[in-house]
């Protein structure tokens, strides 16, 4: 466990279903316990993804991108994981 959770301060996170219950949190456990500090958050809610990601800068994540989208439509699962790479960058990009 302690090896999956190295370096996180260096990686993103994303996280569904993050406007409530076990993605709320998931995302607070992640900026907390395993020190992400860049995370993406994604549900249907954009008001309570707003919430969620105030009080994970508050917990200590230096960049939280919220993206409210419906993933049981496929086109909104890869556009979530575009905008999650034109926001932070991909690990090539990065290289």
């Amino acid at each position: 466990m302690e090896l999956l959770l190295s370096k996180m301060d260096q990686r993103v996170c994303l996280i569904t279903g993050a406007s409530a219950g076990i993605g709320v949190g998931i995302a607070f456990s992640m900026v907390k316990k395993a020190g992400c500090k860049k995370l993406v958050l994604v549900a249907r809610r954009k008001e309570k993804l707003e919430e969620v990601a105030r009080e994970c800068k508050k917990a200590g994540a230096a960049d939280v991108l919220i993206l409210p989208k419906d993933l049981s439509d496929l086109k909104a699962c890869a556009q979530v994981v575009q905008e999650a790479v034109d926001h932070f960058g991909s690990k090539k990009s990065r290289a």
